[in-house]
């Protein structure tokens, strides 16, 4: 129309309505561009039609145009409005008629890329605008144009735009957005930088074209480097509802992209944004199976929360969400809406089925409370931490009942059944007893097959239904006891057995310790053992609070305390193994005097 308008003055010294039914052009075709009357334009001028169309978006029907062979809806053009740099319009207006740039066309493009200005937009006002005749429709000439130059806030064309006006001219751009079409482009690197500027209660409508322009170039951060770029984004956009209270779901979340992707009103594809952003909905949101998500059911639950998987397997949310902390599936202050795997959190579910609680354990082992703990010492038993951990006087300990199980079954398989008592047979704990070993011993050696002698009585349950030898027990003693127990090292070093199996399995860090098995005709079974020297070496080198506590005669509190105000950094940290261990050559000899 601008190339009409021009020949219009130029050969008829007219206006372009007038000059385009002279040359038997129906205007409004003209503004249609339709095929028939860019044809005879090109005819009539001796302009290849394929200059004329590349300038103009063809209609296809149903909004739908053709666009230097990108397919565009009319959503993606300026129309209605008359868009134009007034800087290129002084130009025009110093060198000859003004004439009208095809990338003006575009709504993406809304700073003038030869002056750095943003460009105007005129609303359509008489019919005849339609027409786009800038000799009229813009009356700026001179110092009025100058005027609207100085009122410009100077700015760069964004990276967005600049690829949108590439990629119609035919060059390549980053590969996710190329496989997209250009209108799913440009809506999902606006859509995206809306999220992320502006929040995403935002409403669309309320936004003006420089909010759109910068949405334009904070969304092409992200779309530019595909999949990768675009997640970050909604990944970031979900952090920041953490802490939130309650459960808030993908519309609260994303509400202005969600809602954008899922109620077009033209009902357009929205290309693979959709797919992103339903993907980490889906791995990020709790929801039942059948949920609808962006057009998709979801076919089977993939989350649950605490709430959700305590009512699935109908237990006390509570003791479950204790689990699941000890677990590593959420984390201590997890709020309600935490992701869960289905998978790993029914697991944990199950093991809560199974906990047998400690003070029970006597009577499920048929043994002894001493043995109980001796087991835990050895982790020949492996506790479930559950109520508060870390709290003292709050933890409580379970464990497996299919770990119980495996335990006593192993022990039976190692024995031959009796119908009654023989003579010179003993239970385990008498056994310990004549022996002068801890009852632990007497386990290790039948599962490590040191002991020929071993029988279960029929009809006895558990390490209770267990014969053996005492006079074998006291052969092997020497060699089966070696060095510590892990009950006399943790002991000397005054920590917990958890706190010493955790510094065994940093083995060979500095921080640690090493252990020494005793291996029997089972090699499958080990018996730990520590050396005095070793555990002694550690007691020299590396301390804690309440050692130090203990030792000079301070509280615990003040010792650490006087370590922070010193500046004294722990070589190990309480929370990578529960305690902090300092250098002892570290330590001042005045810091606790």
């Amino acid at each position: 129309m601008s190339y009409a308008a021009r020949l219009a003055g130029v050969h008829a010294n007219d206006r372009l309505v007038p000059f385009l039914r002279d040359i038997e052009i129906e205007p409004e075709d003209m503004a249609a561009n339709k095929n028939e009357a860019l044809s005879r334009l090109a005819e009539l001028s001796d302009i290849p039609l394929g200059d004329l169309r590349a300038n103009a978006p063809v209609p296809l029907g149903e909004r739908t145009y053709d666009l230097r062979g990108e397919l565009v809806t009319a959503e993606f053009l300026a129309n209605p409005y008359t868009v134009f740099c007034p800087a290129c319009l002084a130009e025009d207006d110093r060198t000859g008629g003004r004439r009208g740039r095809w990338e003006w066309a575009l709504s993406v493009v809304r700073t003038c890329s030869r002056h750095g200005i943003p460009l105007l937009r005129q609303a359509k006002g008489p019919w005849d605008d339609a027409f786009r005749e800038l000799e009229y429709i813009v009356p700026e000439r001179g110092e009025g144009l100058q005027a609207l130059i100085d009122k410009a806030e100077p700015r760069a064309a964004s990276l967005h735009q600049e690829y949108v006006v590439r990629r119609l001219n035919g060059e390549a751009g980053p590969e996710w957005l190329d496989a997209q079409t250009l209108d799913q482009a440009v809506r999902a690197t606006e859509l995206l930088g809306v999220l992320v500027e502006y929040g995403p209660d935002q409403l669309l409508p309320a936004l003006t074209p420089d909010d759109w322009d910068h949405a334009g170039r904070v969304g092409f951060g992200f779309t530019s480097r595909g999949e990768a770029g675009i997640r970050e984004a909604l990944l970031a956009q979900f952090r920041k509802f953490d802490e939130a209270s309650g459960a808030p779901g993908a519309r609260k979340i994303f509400r202005c992209l969600y809602e954008a992707l899922a109620y077009s009103k033209s009902h357009k594809e929205p290309g693979d944004i959709a797919r992103i952003l339903r993907d980490v909905i889906v791995e990020n949101i709790a929801m039942p199976a059948g949920t609808k998500v962006l057009g998709v059911k979801l076919s089977e639950r993939r989350l649950h929360t605490v709430a959700s998987l305590a009512k699935e397997q109908n237990l006390d949310p509570r003791t479950l969400r204790d689990l699941l902390i000890v677990a590593g599936l959420i984390p201590e202050k997890a709020p309600a809406h935490f992701p869960i795997p289905v998978q790993k959190g029914r697991e944990v579910a199950s093991r809560v089925k199974r906990m047998v609680t400690v003070i029970s354990l006597p009577d499920a082992l048929a043994c002894t409370r001493p043995l109980v703990d001796q087991l835990f010492d050895d982790r020949l038993l492996t506790p479930i931490f559950y109520g508060r951990p870390g709290i003292q006087g709050h933890t409580q300990k379970g464990v497996d009942s299919e770990e119980l199980a495996k335990l006593v079954g192993k022990l039976h398989a190692m024995a031959v059944e009796l119908d009654s008592e023989i003579g010179g047979l003993v239970p385990v704990s008498k056994a310990a007893e004549k022996a002068k070993v801890p009852a632990v011993t007497v386990v290790h050696m039948i599962l490590g097959s040191f002991l020929e002698r071993v029988f279960r009585v029929a009809g006895q349950e558990g390490i209770a239904a267990l014969r053996v030898d005492p006079a074998e027990v006291k052969r092997h003693r020497a060699f089966c006891t070696v060095g510590l127990s892990t009950a006399e090292a943790f002991a000397s070093l005054k920590i917990s057995r958890n706190i010493l199996w955790r510094l065994v399995d940093r083995c060979p860090e500095e921080v640690s310790l090493s252990v020494k098995w005793i291996v029997g005709n089972d090699a499958e079974h080990r018996i730990p053992r520590f050396d005095p020297t070793v555990v002694a070496d550690f007691k020299v080198r590396f301390t804690h609070p309440a050692r130090i506590a203990e030792q000079h005669g301070l509280q615990v509190g003040k010792v650490v305390s006087r370590l922070k105000r010193r500046g004294v950094r722990p070589a190990l940290t309480k929370g990578e193994v529960g305690e902090d261990f300092y250098r002892t050559r570290d330590l001042k000899t005045d810091l606790f005097t």
